[in-house]
């Protein structure tokens, strides 16, 4: 139930075949996604060049009981997010621009090599009084400056002492709200890889903030130092799986798993991934507080 409220589901092949209308459907309005959905066969094109990879260098076929694409695409974005640590700042570059009301599809620079982050439509708001989804938060509203320790009340911009606990909680159903109200955005790839869809359409002119690795003469070096790193957390999840059993029955009294030696190796790769990093990409390191 969770899942299916926070996220939009494309339609299936069965359903897109009974609700297409063909030549019929041209005068659609910008919110009438029926047979205006194209394939996303090169969808992410880098992340299907890593999953490639990861299968290829483990043997492919892996068996889907043991590795499935989620476990392949956490170990990407974990190899990418250790990438933008040690990355010099200027392979990473912010592109803005303002929508156009009632236009949700926007075509992306041809320098962008990957996108890393899309904010759109994280306006700050408030969740009191909202009523759209059964009533209003069980939770009073005190003001800042009001007795709220002793009433009991809840602020929204900050947690008042000895409410941490409840004002934690109270962000984070803020937050589901937001996204099952479509007050939050978000965005999907669309035709391939050179254009996003934002969600919601919007309305109104709002700024949208793209973070995205460029595509630099030494970007096949950027993938290969990310191909790595994905295959050092992969052989990690997978050593860490086949340690859970540790003699499956087979012919000739068993099979012996490699779970122990692929977790070690993939625990030596990931280290060696990141002091090549920091030899290949290193940057200086900024002002740390706290």
């Amino acid at each position: 139930m969770y899942n299916n409220m926070m996220f939009m589901g494309r339609p299936t092949k069965a359903q897109y075949a009974q609700f297409s209308c063909g030549q019929g459907c041209n005068n659609l309005g910008p919110t009438d996604p029926i047979d205006k959905i194209g394939a996303r066969k090169n969808r992410d094109k880098v992340k299907e060049q890593i999953r490639t990879y990861v299968l290829t260098m483990l043997g492919a076929p892996v068996l889907e009981l043991e590795l499935n694409e989620q476990q392949i695409d956490n170990a990407t974005e974990f190899a990418l997010q250790i990438f933008e640590d040690y990355a010099p700042m200027e392979y990473f570059q912010w592109w803005t621009f303002n929508t156009t009301p009632g236009q949700s599809v926007y075509t992306l620079p041809p320098d962008i090599g990957y996108v890393r982050q899309i904010s759109y439509k994280e306006i700050p708001h408030s969740a009191y009084s909202a009523q759209d989804l059964g009533g209003v938060i069980p939770l009073e509203y005190m003001a800042s400056g009001s007795y709220g320790s002793i009433a009991g009340g809840m602020n929204p911009q900050q947690p008042i002492w000895g409410k941490t606990g409840e004002w934690t909680l109270y962000k984070q159903y803020e937050s589901m709200f937001s996204r099952m109200s479509s007050q939050e955005g978000g965005w999907e790839y669309l035709g391939g890889y050179n254009a996003i869809k934002l969600y919601p359409i919007p309305s109104t002119s709002v700024p949208v903030a793209v973070r995205y690795l460029q595509r630099r003469p030494d970007f096949k070096l950027v993938t290969q130092a990310m191909q790595e790193g994905t295959l050092a957390f992969v052989k990690i999840i997978l050593g860490r799986i086949r340690s859970k059993i540790s003699n499956p029955p087979g012919p000739n009294g068993g099979v012996q798993l490699d779970g122990q030696a692929l977790l070690a190796e993939g625990l030596a790769e990931k280290k060696e991934f990141e002091q090549n990093l920091l030899i290949r990409w290193g940057d200086v390191l900024g002002p740390t507080l706290g």
